[in-house]
């Protein structure tokens, strides 16, 4: 792996200026459904589809790939940052809605969302 491709991944998920960070696939249901539930939730996010433009290069998207999985302890897409601490995959950020951590994650990060359910009290 190289350095870049840490950096790349080290830098995006701790950017302040983008505290929401989902790494996807274009094709993928589960990515398609978090994107839905960050948008429905009104979350600000920005997402890396690992399947399109500069990932398309075989030796980046695998070397992103595999960082992920050392931050997460997962290989599967997608993947959500939140302030820089990994939230999980799609079934991980709904447990996470359902339980309160998404709420508190949010909370404790100060980004605001439009959805009554998630704002703090």
């Amino acid at each position: 792996m190289t350095d870049i491709s840490n950096t790349f991944v080290d830098n995006t998920i701790a950017d302040p200026q983008h505290p929401v960070t989902l790494f996807s696939l274009s094709w993928c249901s589960y990515c398609r459904a978090a994107r839905q539930l960050l948008e429905q939730l009104g979350i600000p996010y920005q997402v890396f589809e690992l399947d399109r433009g500069e990932f398309l290069e075989p030796r980046l998207q695998s070397e992103v790939r595999t960082r992920l999985q050392q931050l997460t302890n997962s290989s599967t897409l997608p993947q959500l940052f939140i302030g820089g601490e990994s939230l999980g995959g799609y079934t991980d950020t709904v447990a996470a809605r359902g339980n309160g951590k998404l709420a508190a994650v949010l909370a404790r990060h100060a980004i605001q969302t439009r959805s009554p359910e998630l704002k703090s009290n």
